[in-house]
């Protein structure tokens, strides 16, 4: 399985699917201008989000080779509460025509899965959670940084400013656009880290981004990312990267609260089913 592919599988799992833009941003200094300034005041007052439902969707289209092409679509709906984390969502992943449902919750206990189609409930060990819930987006759980991202792109952004939002709107393809698309990548193709060669190799054809702000309490509404990129997966073979990105929040520290289901309760991670097997994991000392 090649880089591309293996990337664009591990993103439709529960794991990487959590993805798509932790710090987005470059991390540059502040400029003055109108866009600049809304983005700081939103980000400040994400911090105030202590709860609530969001929505998330992602349209991806890659295209070039024949092992570099594929067709993502992935729609989430879920809970928050930041402190501390917990969160109940429902993913539902479309990869070239095959679809696939699962509902992930987070809860200090541990990490569970219930998957539709088995009707069973499962707990990750403890390794695994930790490795999913790293790849969990600021865009899902920490509205404030993903404020903050945006600000790489502010010193080219517009706001536009009325009496219920206030939207910050970039478009562009210069540097600032790399560096922000760079990043794209990494998270939503489920790529660790791009190399300098491929990173040489990315040219943004198209990046346009819109936050919508609360023009009242300042925090985020909702967000949309349009992008088209190219780049060199494999040296010498471009691939073309069409990515829509957007989302909402609702209910802001008004939804209800997040809670492990009865029904799952039960569930045993692999450590935990190995202690209770102890020394006999086949059972073969069972009925003596």
């Amino acid at each position: 399985m090649n880089l591309l592919r293996a990337g664009v599988r591990r993103a439709a799992g529960i794991g990487t699917i959590f993805f798509m833009l932790a710090a987005c941003g470059a991390g540059k200094e502040a400029d003055n201008t109108p866009a600049a300034a809304a983005l700081a005041e939103g980000q400040s007052a994400a911090v105030q989000m202590k709860k609530y439902a969001f929505e998330m969707q992602m349209d991806q289209k890659l295209s070039g080779t024949p092992d570099t092409t594929a067709d993502v679509k992935v729609d989430m709906q879920g809970l928050v509460e930041r402190e501390p984390l917990k969160l109940d969502q429902t993913i539902h992943t479309t990869i070239d025509g095959e679809t696939s449902v699962v509902r992930a919750v987070i809860v200090p206990e541990g990490y569970y899965m219930y998957s539709p189609e088995y009707e069973e409930w499962s707990k990750l060990s403890t390794e695994t959670a930790g490795e999913n819930t790293a790849t969990l987006s600021d865009y899902q759980v920490d509205p404030g940084n993903a404020v903050q991202a945006i600000g790489g792109l502010s010193e080219f952004a517009k706001l536009e400013g009325g009496n219920r939002t206030q939207v910050v709107r970039y478009e562009g393809a210069g540097t600032e656009a790399n560096v922000y698309a760079i990043k794209l990548l990494e998270s939503t193709m489920g790529l660790s880290a791009m190399d300098e060669r491929m990173q040489k190799s990315l040219k943004v054809n198209k990046l346009r981004v819109e936050l919508t702000l609360d023009a009242e309490q300042r925090w985020p509404l909702s967000y949309a990312i349009d992008s088209d990129l190219s780049l060199e997966l494999e040296a010498g073979k471009p691939t073309t990267v069409q990515t829509m990105l957007s989302g909402s929040y609702s209910d802001v520290n008004q939804s209800r609260s997040v809670a492990l289901p009865d029904e799952a309760k039960g569930a045993l991670s692999p450590e935990e089913i190995d202690e209770r097997l102890g020394d006999d994991p086949l059972n073969l000392n069972e009925g003596e």
